[in-house]
């Protein structure tokens, strides 16, 4: 993100910048006329997003910044050679069982799962002979941990895991 932030600024001529990144991983710079553009943190979100999302993030600072046609090319070819690169997210496993009961037990911890945690995503698979119940995509371990920590009152076998997935 450093680069692209250098980048950025060195095509704006400014007498003044100011950069703040909120909790989201967004830059905003606030520039001495008022203007107001938002940066991603990392090419990563950009690199491995579909053709629609790179041209909705190119569209969408064209107007405010000037965009050399070889940095667009760049950027442009960078996401189709990472197309298929498989991303990396830190779950966390809390339900793993082979017993006769164990659909049932784990359709009903998925289901109280997403009823108090809406908004973290759950994997519910079978994997012979084990039935899993894995939650959450983490990008950093830290993140995961933090997370398992708070839910390991409600689930004290809980432990966390590396899984990967395709970004197609």
């Amino acid at each position: 993100m450093n680069l692209l932030l250098a980048l950025v600024l060195l095509l704006l001529p400014v007498a003044f910048c100011y950069a703040q990144n909120d909790d989201l991983g967004i830059y905003h710079l606030q520039f001495a006329d008022s203007t107001n553009i938002a940066l991603v943190d990392s090419l990563e979100e950009i690199a491995y997003s579909d053709e629609e999302k790179y041209e909705m993030f190119i569209g969408g600072i064209s107007d405010r910044v000037s965009i050399p046609v070889s940095v667009e090319d760049a950027l442009y070819h960078h996401i189709l050679k990472n197309k298929s690169r498989k991303n990396t997210y830190y779950r966390i496993r809390i339900f793993f069982n082979n017993s006769r009961d164990a659909r049932n037990v784990s359709e009903t911890i998925a289901n109280t799962f997403t009823t108090n945690f809406p908004e973290v995503p759950v994997y519910r698979i079978y994997s012979a002979p084990y039935f899993k119940v894995t939650v959450g995509d983490f990008k950093t371990k830290s993140d995961a941990m933090r997370f398992m920590e708070m839910i390991r009152p409600q689930y004290p076998a809980v432990f966390l895991v590396k899984e990967s997935s395709s970004t197609i």
